[in-house]
């Protein structure tokens, strides 16, 4: 991958615990995973590396996990996010009532995840969102949401503080109204 220009390798490794990877059904162990890493090392290859969590049973030292491992194998990047339940994929479709608004996904080994009914049209679920603002509609038997948020954000913290990885620069948004081709004056070229 080097030798035709690849530099840097975006992977979704999402869990650093065997259990959580079974349980996502991701197809790979917690050793071919930190392999990965070592080749990609070995051969001057850049890894980001994707996490997530709020999988089926997962818990304090689950998330714990990331944490360790990140800092462990030290990507060149890494993002944490907290999962979504989307129609069309088995945390969603596969999902029972279990009250009004909440809906429990088992997985193969009987971990539960559960996630609240959103309402797609009216509540953004967004990728990550705001930093300090994040929120999440799913939780464990071992996690609720804000633990799950607040595990989260510590992974993200201390993981980035110890690998030596800055925070991502976010600009504040930019509203305009682009179907009446009204623009914010900041863009448009000044005459003379």
């Amino acid at each position: 991958m080097k030798e035709v220009g690849f530099r840097q390798i975006l992977i979704g490794f999402e869990a650093a615990d065997d259990r959580i990877l079974l349980n996502i059904k991701k197809k790979a162990t917690l050793a071919q995973n930190t392999r990965c890493m070592e080749i990609a090392h070995k051969h001057g290859l850049k890894v980001k590396a994707l996490m997530s969590t709020g999988h089926p049973g997962e818990s304090r030292k689950t998330v714990e996990a990331i944490h360790d491992w990140l800092v462990d194998v030290a990507p060149a990047d890494f993002d944490i996010t907290t999962i979504t339940t989307y129609p069309s994929t088995p945390y969603f479709d596969l999902a029972v009532p279990v009250s009004n608004d909440v809906w429990a996904y088992t997985a193969d080994n009987g971990d539960k995840l559960y996630s609240y009914d959103v309402d797609f049209s009216r509540d953004g679920s967004y990728y990550k969102g705001i930093p300090g603002e994040y929120k999440s509609y799913v939780f464990t038997d071992y996690l609720s949401a804000e633990e799950l948020v607040g595990m989260r954000d510590w992974v993200e913290k201390e993981a980035r503080h110890k690998l030596g990885i800055p925070f991502y620069h976010v600009s504040p948004a930019t509203r305009f109204e682009a179907s009446m081709g009204m623009l914010p004056g900041h863009i448009l070229r000044k005459s003379a």
